[in-house]
């Protein structure tokens, strides 16, 4: 035992010793640091206006998730239905105007083609003359009629689906 004793007597033993404690102290300086900040993380994470606990937050986070999700389900549903109406409606429209005789100097006959996405519609033409005015209606199903269409139908039908050319 006295040799144990006389070997810690020794400087360097000595000089070992206090390096190990200080390192201790130091890695328990950091771990007290790593501690209080988890513990302020904690602290936030836990904290709640009126204390509720953890789970009954997630539960409630959950229910307005699921009620978040049948909301946008709805409006898709919605936004879907729309859309449809929308290509249905006869929104694809052009008018030519043009001299249909020769002899009377203005433009004032037209024809007007009001289609949807489909292609389906009316091409309306009025054929201005100098003692009468006649109007026709031509149903259009797929661009196209059952009923013989002019030069002028045609260009106003064509014009109407290519409505940037």
């Amino acid at each position: 035992m006295e040799q144990v004793l006389a070997a810690l007597d020794s400087p360097v033993i000595t000089l070992a010793l206090l390096f190990v404690f200080v390192l201790l102290f130091l890695l328990n300086l950091l771990t007290m640091l790593q501690v209080r900040r988890l513990r302020k993380q904690l602290r936030r994470f836990m904290s709640g206006g009126s204390g509720e606990s953890l789970e009954s937050s997630l539960h409630r986070l959950l229910d307005e998730a699921d009620a978040i999700k049948q909301k946008q389900s709805d409006q898709q549903f919605q936004l879907n239905r729309l859309t449809q109406k929308v290509a249905a409606q006869c929104g694809n429209l052009a008018m030519i105007r043009y001299n249909a005789f020769g002899d009377i100097g203005s433009d004032l006959s037209f024809s007007l083609a009001l289609l949807d996405d489909s292609q389906n519609g009316v091409v309306v033409t009025s054929i201005y003359g100098r003692e009468e005015t006649r109007v026709y209606a031509k149903p259009i199903q797929g661009g196209t009629s059952s009923y013989h269409l002019s030069d002028e139908e045609k260009a106003v039908i064509k014009q109407a689906l290519n409505p940037t050319k």
